[in-house]
């Protein structure tokens, strides 16, 4: 690519980050509902037990994607999508109530994958007959969160070149986290920058980064991972926390691009 082309494609990144960050301005975060966290654990499991694995079983695929209210497969097979709006399982587009793993897995056409829960570091499953603990106004908090994730992860892969390889905005079950992996790895300039919607190393969610190269300089500070964090009732605060958000994710990807 000569430099013309490359001025354009500078252009029309900057274009496109533009745009994200015109959407995000103005994007408030309301406190977490009281049930936010045992309706985020029960999705977890269902994720993790039924929705996920009803694609794998077809392609070998895990990875799922932030949908309105909620998230969702990727279309596999004959078209099928398998997720969650609010309080409701989403077959194929059609809404079913979330009751039970094993009710759900019925929906969907397989058996609980129970055996996830030795290979990977997931929540037990537990009572597959009990009610999960699913909470409407809960469950559209956490699908707000993952939609505002990932626009500022949208923001930042506006920033990739080719080869930085970036991948695309990825839901993953096991640490039930939106993320995407970019940079060169070759030149020791490849990090994963994400959001979680809480876990074992913060309650509340959070915005990271985490070089693949470890702690490259004191800005990667957070105690529980080799990365940095930007915790939510620190984005609460902020007057425009999407401007927040993205300004976290591009330091943290400016530091990784000094590397090498």
């Amino acid at each position: 690519m000569g430099e013309a082309g490359r001025a354009s494609a500078r252009a029309g990144r900057s274009l496109v980050r533009a745009d994200i960050l015109g959407r995000m301005s103005g994007t408030t975060l309301q406190r977490l509902p009281a049930a936010y966290a045992p309706t985020r654990g029960a999705l977890h499991r269902l994720a993790v037990y039924v929705i996920s694995p009803a694609q794998r079983l077809v392609n070998g695929e895990i990875i799922m994607r932030p949908t309105p209210g909620g998230f969702s497969t990727f279309e596999f097979g004959d078209k099928r999508t398998v997720g969650v709006r609010g309080d409701r399982l989403v077959v194929n587009g059609a809404e079913h109530r979330i009751t039970s793993l094993r009710a759900a897995a019925e929906l969907v056409g397989i058996e609980p994958d129970t055996e996830q829960q030795d290979q990977f570091d997931v929540p037990p499953y537990g009572d597959l007959d009990e009610q999960l603990p699913v909470e409407e106004d809960a469950a559209l908090a956490l699908g707000d969160w993952y939609a505002f994730a990932a626009q500022a992860l949208e923001a930042l892969r506006s920033l990739a070149t080719e080869e930085d390889d970036a991948t695309i905005v990825r839901l993953w079950p096991e640490h039930f986290d939106v993320a995407i992996d970019m940079g060169n790895g070759d030149a020791g300039r490849r990090a994963t920058y994400g959001a979680s919607p809480g876990d074992r190393h913060h309650d509340e969610p959070y915005i990271y980064a985490s070089p693949w190269a470890g702690r490259i300089d004191g800005f990667f500070d957070d105690p529980e991972f080799r990365g940095a964090s930007l915790l939510r009732p620190q984005l609460e605060r902020e007057a425009d926390p999407g401007r927040a958000a993205v300004e976290f994710l591009r330091d943290a990807w400016t530091r990784v691009q000094a590397q090498g």
